[in-house]
């Protein structure tokens, strides 16, 4: 196995430990959505989500 298919497994297996933790839930994503929308309406910036890790 080449070191980018390791690389790439690697990064897999840390996603999925990442889609467990509690802040990176559908509901607390779609809340943050939410807030910064509201926070920079009416502005045509697009939204800026920050996933932490």
């Amino acid at each position: 196995m080449d070191k980018k298919t390791q690389h790439q497994e690697k990064s897999i297996k840390q996603g999925k430990k990442d889609e467990k933790l509690p802040e990176n839930s559908k509901a607390e994503l779609d809340k943050k959505l939410d807030e910064g929308v509201e926070e920079s309406f009416p502005a045509s910036d697009p939204v800026s989500v920050k996933i932490t890790k």
